[in-house]
């Protein structure tokens, strides 16, 4: 009976927890070793060509999640891709693909994918 007390009480903050801040982890990473994406692919995710960073703005939340889930098989990217990949939980993946996909387009040369 107490062990079901303790559970009940502790739902209420489980279910409260805070989900992941897409932005947040797009512009300073996670505590889980996730480097910030910003770095390479720019503070507005337009990519930079330069580095072979693609833009990422504007891109379906779908096609952010597959290629992260490819990259955090091993499978596509390169090593430092696969790395943040898989240092992202699996909300923090959706966090961050959702706000991706908020952004607006942008006419930035970077426009194609690992």
């Amino acid at each position: 009976m107490r062990r079901l007390a303790l559970a009940l009480c502790l739902l209420p903050t489980t279910a409260l927890a805070a989900a992941p801040d897409g932005r947040q982890i797009f512009l300073h990473g996670n505590t889980n070793g996730a480097l910030p994406c910003a770095a390479c692919h720019g503070q507005n995710a337009e990519g930079n060509s330069a580095t072979g960073a693609p833009k990422l703005a504007g891109l379906p939340a779908t096609a952010i999640e597959t290629y992260l889930a490819l990259f955090a098989s091993g499978q596509g990217g390169n090593a430092t891709m696969q790395f943040i990949a898989q240092a992202l939980s699996k909300p923090e993946t959706l966090a961050v693909a959702a706000y991706l996909s908020s952004l607006p387009t942008t006419n930035s040369p970077a426009s194609s994918t690992n």
